[in-house]
């Protein structure tokens, strides 16, 4: 099911029993962002300016400074990503996709008109010989969990291999920071790291980081120098990376409290068969239709590419209600 046929669902459903425990809210924006105040642009002389947005970026991550000179600016992951795909296309490079993570992934990949190889992230790695190219997202959304070490030594034996052909992409957009293997991989030169503003500050489609490896660094600038440059986003992002330099502590805190309120309701309703939750999502052995019969309003896992015998529940409050 695609992610706006559910949405369709989840509002007849609403409509048709307001007694389900609607835990099926996947916006995070929609469902966070009233809790705090907007963060306006701001007026510093460095506000506009893509080079020091990545030096408050990478201060902002504990990364060094001196990643700037390897450090791309955007909109955003999608807006990276997109132009990634197109490098990648130009390469024709075959292309490893997860396609139970984001289903963005693939849309932006078809766009893009890159040679695609699908596999299922919640299952492990596709065979890396038979791609040039690899895009993994921590943790892996939905499904809460990340590479094992055998998968992390997997990839970089892979990556090592091939270093002028092989091309390793890691969306770390909610994990902020990223995490501690993937910041090895930035210092040994061996990923594109993407990380955003959208999960930790609320503000999707405002500031995006691309650190890329050296021996791209001429491509990359070349690829990202034509995206778009709104300055008002780009003031806002700096106010949010200054001004209001706490908040992802403080989204990180409402989302800690969503998800042990969430684990405590399935932990009272073990019929559920529940995984606890990691982020904002727990992920049900009970099919859409099987939690519908229990009262509770879920997502399937189609939505994400996940197989139909499965469900996801979210922690993050429906709108209308806290």
């Amino acid at each position: 099911m695609r992610h706006d046929a559910f949405l369709s669902l989840r509002d007849e459903w609403r409509a048709r029993r307001p007694e389900l425990v609607d835990l099926a809210e996947l916006n995070v924006y929609r469902s966070l962002a009233p809790a705090f105040a907007a963060i306006e642009p701001s007026t510093h002389p460095e506000a506009p300016y893509r080079c020091h947005l990545a030096e408050r970026f990478l201060a902002h991550l504990g990364l060094d400074a001196q990643l700037k000179s390897r450090t791309q600016v955007s909109h955003g992951v999608r807006r990276s990503l997109s132009a990634l795909f197109g490098w990648l296309a130009s390469r024709n490079a075959r292309v490893g996709v997860p396609d139970d993570v984001y289903p963005v992934y693939l849309q932006l990949a078809e766009e893009a008109g890159v040679d695609v190889v699908r596999f299922p992230a919640r299952d492990g790695l596709p065979a890396l010989e038979a791609i040039d190219a690899l895009l993994l997202c921590e943790p892996l959304k939905p499904w809460g969990r990340t590479l094992a070490r055998e998968e992390t030594e997997r990839v970089e034996h892979w990556v090592r291999a091939g270093p002028e052909r092989r091309v390793l992409l890691i969306d770390s957009a909610y994990a902020t920071p990223p995490t501690a293997w993937t910041q090895r991989l930035v210092h040994e030169d061996l990923a594109f790291v993407l990380a955003s503003l959208s999960k930790g500050w609320l503000l999707p489609d405002h500031v995006g980081l691309c650190i890329t490896p050296s021996r791209w660094r001429q491509d990359a600038r070349a690829v990202f120098a034509p995206l778009p440059k709104d300055e008002r986003k780009l003031r806002i992002g700096y106010a949010a990376l200054t001004e209001h330099a706490s908040r992802p502590a403080q989204v990180s805190e409402l989302l800690a409290g969503r998800a042990r309120t969430l684990d405590a309701f399935t932990t009272g309703r073990p019929e559920l068969r529940v995984s606890p939750c990691v982020g904002y999502f727990s992920t049900s052995r009970c099919s859409f239709d099987e939690l519908l019969e229990q009262g509770v309003l879920g997502v399937p896992a189609s939505v994400f590419g996940g197989p139909a015998r499965m469900s996801i529940l979210s922690s993050l409050p429906a709108p209308g209600t806290r």
